[in-house]
């Protein structure tokens, strides 16, 4: 049972490699919890490879999110904007605060940019996943740049580092064949690489010389502006892209965060990686100022730093002395010069050629593999070799039970008068106005439980908003996973702050709840609203003719599925958490000014689930027994999500949903090209149940034409007909 909080805030190189160590090796009754603004982390070491064009961008970046997923470690995707060391917590933007018992920071650092205009002029280096989009950015306008193509153009980049001697011979090799593009490196010093050898200087400036950079050394840069630098000498150097590659300093937040730092806000950490001020603190990498030992800001000590801050902690943790960070003073230096082609170092000996380039791409290519086989992390139970690991269950939606079970249970319950099919429970509250009410809830999918909350919010509240009713309550049940107080009282606070940020943004109030504990964690939603007699929506009123709509893309089943076994890519999560936290309120609010016939969310049973009972209620309603076609290719689907479901993954869900495709029937001429394989995924996303989906609804064609004109969020699919005389009981026509 878990009792103690270790947060890693950051996750550069060092953080990176603690995950993997601790993950074959945990600390008992240690959660471990990783927070980071971004789930992709690059490794600097392949920037300038990047940037030259040698490696793609997704060979360069560790994802955090399958790497925590598959070491066991909580995950927390967010923006730190402080620490209080006093009270031993994170600050973090836009959500609840995180408290720690041990604490260590791996957040690198950023470009000084306090020089006038650079803030606002220059392109900052670090953190290099910002720059690595501002790159791309960069390259974008060169291509549609609408200036002559014989009219030069000049970039350049601040700072003859190591860093900045390698990122503009990346540049210029990558943009070779722009003749009109001309590169200038700008420097305060007499020559390059201060502190190499003059050896590897020459090599170096060799390379400068072959792609025609321009060196402006002894040019202490005093201000940026919109059209290049100045001096402090008042010399100017006409530039159309800054790249500031210089003059690093650490997070402001850390001024006012009670640890000792310097004065460029390094955190001062003894020759044990630990904080001078408060030992239950540790900082590595570019953070990190050695008082005792001081080393370059160089990737290759954050990366030795590892298995010293991973036996640390451990250490810590068991009240055991701590061993000092014995780090090498002298260490391999390998220089990319553009082309494949590199320049090393090391004790005084230089080296040089596309064979030094090689060995660098082997030594880089070797760090990234540690984290491309997740799967070994988590130390999986044995089993026999020809055994297939069953899949886990899944969380969300994907947690509920199948259809057939509930619709089988409900008949027997109900008796022969049947059950009526609504988003939620009715009743008249005066003679205008009706009280809904609608209970919702799933076992946690993601380890952050304030996200997970909110979204669970979001989810039970779109009930409410698919009958055309304002929310007005809701009460939470919280059942928390058994561990030692203190960590169940952080989250259980982390998942009421987070709904409570839902609420506020719904006008709606907690009214009260309760709480339990077990094996995992669940969150259970009672929400509570009205809408008048007149304006109440349901799924029975669809009609022959009626066109159907629907908003939000489909795939969270999918996505979530894959997810829980690392098989996610983290820029598509990213896209489904934001599409899971947003209110179905504005579609509400947009059906409300064309008067639809039926309205219905799709949450659990799918897009054809919930269609299925839309046309049983309206058949039933209308005394015609209807259907629907639908475009299949119309369907929006979140990104990712067809090539996984073509892939094999599927909800844990799906074998109680696919009885619903029995229901359906895809006309083969109709098929657009496209291979079994791929029709059968998109027939699995139809039925695949969505955590906290968009609403789906049936309206006039006049009305859709009015919708689809001023609301970008709904998309046309397909319409409601009459059933014919096919073998189906309700034809969905596929095309």
């Amino acid at each position: 049972m878990n009792n103690k909080d270790l947060v890693l805030l950051g996750g550069g190189h060092t953080h990176v490699l603690v995950i993997k160590a601790l993950a074959m090796k945990p600390i008992a009754e240690v959660r471990v919890t990783l927070i980071s603004e971004r789930a992709l982390t690059p490794y600097s070491g392949m920037l300038p490879g990047y940037v030259a064009g040698h490696y793609a961008l997704n060979e360069t970046n560790i994802d955090l999110n399958s790497l925590c997923r598959k070491a066991g470690v909580r995950w927390i995707q967010a923006r730190s904007v402080g620490v209080d060391a006093e009270h031993q917590r994170v600050r973090l933007e836009a959500q609840p605060d995180v408290d720690y018992d041990v604490l260590s920071i791996d957040v690198g650092s950023t470009p000084n940019l306090r020089i006038p205009g650079a803030k606002e002029f220059a392109v900052g280096v670090k953190p290099i996943a910002g720059f690595q989009a501002k790159w791309r950015g960069l390259l974008t306008s060169l291509e549609q740049s609408s200036e002559p193509a014989d009219q030069t153009k000049h970039w350049g980049v601040i700072g003859a580092g190591a860093g900045g001697v390698e990122l503009v011979l990346a540049m210029a090799h990558r943009l070779r064949q722009h003749a009109h593009l001309k590169f200038h490196l700008i420097y305060r010093g007499e020559q390059i690489l201060s502190g190499y050898p003059p050896r590897l200087i020459r090599h170096v400036e060799q390379a400068l010389r072959s792609y025609g950079i321009a060196l402006h050394p002894h040019f202490s840069v005093s201000a940026v502006h919109a059209d290049g630098v100045t001096s402090g000498a008042g010399e100017q150097i006409q530039l159309d892209a800054s790249i500031w590659c210089t003059g690093a300093v650490g997070a402001s937040w850390l001024a006012s965060s009670g640890l000792a730092v310097t004065q460029a806000n390094f955190i001062q950490v003894n020759r044990n990686l630990q904080s001078v001020s408060h030992a239950n603190v540790f900082a590595v990498g570019d953070i990190a100022e050695n008082v005792d030992d001081p080393r370059p800001k160089a990737g290759v000590f954050a990366v030795r730093q590892a298995p010293f801050l991973a036996g640390n902690l451990r250490d810590y943790f068991a009240q055991k002395p701590l061993t000092e960070a014995k780090l090498q003073s002298q260490f391999l230096s390998l220089l990319a010069l553009g082309d494949k082609l590199a320049v090393g170092s090391r004790n005084g000996l230089v080296l040089k050629g596309r064979w030094v380039w090689r060995w660098k791409d082997s030594i880089d290519q070797k760090f990234m593999q540690q984290f491309g086989d997740l799967a070994v992390l988590t130390m999986p139970m044995q089993r026999p070799l020809d055994q297939a690991p069953e899949q886990p269950y899944c969380g969300g939606c994907g947690s509920k039970l199948g259809p057939e079970l509930l619709s089988d249970n409900l008949t027997k319950l109900a008796g022969p008068n049947g059950y009526t099919i609504e988003d939620a429970a009715v009743w008249q509250a005066s003679p205008a106005m009706l009280s809904v009410q609608s209970i919702d809830g799933f076992r946690s999918f993601i380890s952050d439980e304030s996200r997970c909350a909110q979204v669970a919010v979001v989810h039970a509240l779109s009930d409410l908003y698919a009958m055309g009713a304002t929310p007005l309550t809701i009460q939470a049940w919280i059942n928390l996973p058994i561990m030692g107080a203190a960590l169940q009282q952080r989250d259980h606070l982390r998942m009421l702050q987070g709904i409570k940020t839902i609420l506020d943004a719904n006008n709606v109030t907690l009214v009260g709840g309760h709480s339990s504990q077990g094996a995992e964690s669940h969150l259970g939603i009672v929400a509570n609203g009205e809408v008048s007699a007149s304006s109440r929506w349901s799924k029975g009123g669809a009609q022959d003719g009626d066109l159907i709509v629907m908003s939000k893309a489909l795939g969270s089943g999918v996505l979530l599925a894959a997810d829980m076994q690392g098989a996610t890519d983290a820029n598509a999560m990213d896209l489904l958490m934001g599409n899971m936290l947003e209110s179905n309120a504005l579609a509400r609010d947009q059906l409300a000014l064309v008067t639809p016939s039926a309205v219905t969310d799709i949450t659990g049973f799918g897009l054809v689930g919930h269609l299925l009972e839309m046309l049983d209620a309206s058949s039933k309603h209308q005394a015609t027994d209807l259907a629907a076609e639908l475009t299949l290719q119309d369907i929006p689907l979140l990104p990712t999500a067809l090539e996984l479901a073509t892939s094999g993954w599927r909800s844990s869900l799906f074998p109680e949903m696919k009885s619903y495709l029995n229901r359906c029937s895809i006309s083969p001429e109709l098929r657009d090209g496209e291979s079994d394989l791929v029709l059968e995924a998109r027939k699995s996303l139809l039925v695949d149940p969505q955590t906290s989906g968009g609403l789906l609804a049936c309206l006039t064609p006049a009305a859709a034409e009015k919708l689809i004109a001023e609301s970008a969020m709904f998309k046309v699919i397909g319409t409601i007909v009459k059933r014919d005389q096919r073998p189906q009981v309700r034809q969905i026509l596929l095309r």
